[in-house]
């Protein structure tokens, strides 16, 4: 099985390396954005795309960019799963992939009482959409509560 890891940097990427035995059980590639993380990552393909936030002047054509880099990915690797720990770097990989992929989602366990943006895009179209709080089973009742993954 081909798997995609797809997250932004910081938080998300450190949860989403929680994940890394899954990774080593299969053919896995990792996608996250430039910085200093990336550059200490080692021993699987990596993809790193420019960071972009969405209040930032241009986004929507940076945006667009993001569309047209995760569709080149996608195409080229084929990947079965795209596993996500989100945010916005993550939400085209989905959106893309998912005719053709398993979409997973795990909402970020900094999220106890409050959905996230990318998790309420990606919700309704996820194959398995996981919570790391019991309390988030009431924002999304078709979640699987797995307690954290840290």
């Amino acid at each position: 099985m081909k798997i995609c890891f797809v997250s932004s940097s910081g938080g998300h990427w450190e949860e989403l390396l929680c994940l890394r035995k899954i990774a080593e059980d299969n053919d896995s590639f990792f996608v996250t954005e430039q910085g200093s993380q990336a550059e200490d990552f080692k021993g699987y393909k990596l993809y790193t795309l420019p960071q972009i936030n969405r209040k930032e002047k241009g986004f929507l054509k940076k945006f667009f960019r993001l569309f047209c880099e995760a569709k080149k990915i996608i195409n080229n690797e084929k990947p079965d799963v795209i596993i996500t720990t989100g945010a916005l770097l993550s939400f085209p990989f989905c959106f893309i992939g998912r005719k053709k992929s398993k979409i997973i989602y795990v909402e970020s366990f900094a999220r106890v009482n409050k959905k996230s943006l990318t998790g309420r895009l990606v919700y309704p179209f996820a194959d398995l959409f996981i919570v790391q709080w019991e309390s988030m089973l009431k924002y999304y009742p078709k979640a699987k509560y797995t307690g954290g993954i840290f």
